[in-house]
């Protein structure tokens, strides 16, 4: 991996504990009050298909217990599988994101409603202590239509490294 690069501005906040900390988001900035947090989850939206509106998200975790994505993404399936009553993991294996960066891929079945049948994929990845989770939900027919192309979206994911200050 290379180097990080030292022109690099974070967009999330720098962690700081002083009131008025500037908060970096996508757009904008903003001056943080004292013990607020960042806690953003990122929707990008797709097609509305099969009556469902398709969506890829992002969940960013910060100071993470664990050292390796696969202790990550166990705790990740256990707590889904702890929340939806009927959830099925499918798959679970590890792959390789577009810039070789290891990581985990789960595929699951559940009934959100008594008629609605889903396929939810995610992909896990850990930085240092940084856990991402992208999610996308399907039908059983958008999981073979659009699946194919939203899974490469997701794999293409490529978070930044943020230098820390002793660097």
């Amino acid at each position: 991996m290379p180097p990080p690069d030292p022109n690099y501005r974070p967009a999330a906040p720098e962690k700081s504990t002083k009131p008025g900390s500037l908060y970096r988001g996508h757009t904008f900035t903003l001056s943080l009050l004292d013990g607020w947090q960042d806690k953003t989850i990122y929707t990008l939206t797709g097609p509305v298909e099969n009556g469902i509106q398709h969506n890829a998200i992002i969940n960013v975790d910060n100071d993470l217990p664990f050292d390796n994505v696969r202790d990550y993404a166990d705790a990740q399936i256990t707590a889904l599988e702890e929340q939806l009553k009927g959830c099925r993991l499918l798959k679970r294996a590890a792959v390789k994101l577009a810039n070789g960066m290891p990581a985990i891929q789960a595929v699951f079945s559940w009934y959100p409603t008594d008629k609605l049948h889903v396929y939810q994929e995610q992909i896990f990845v850990l930085v240092n202590q940084t856990g991402y989770k992208l999610t996308a939900t399907f039908t059983k027919k958008t999981r073979k239509t659009l699946g194919p192309q939203v899974e490469r979206m997701m794999l293409s994911f490529a978070p930044e490294t943020i230098q820390t200050k002793s660097q």
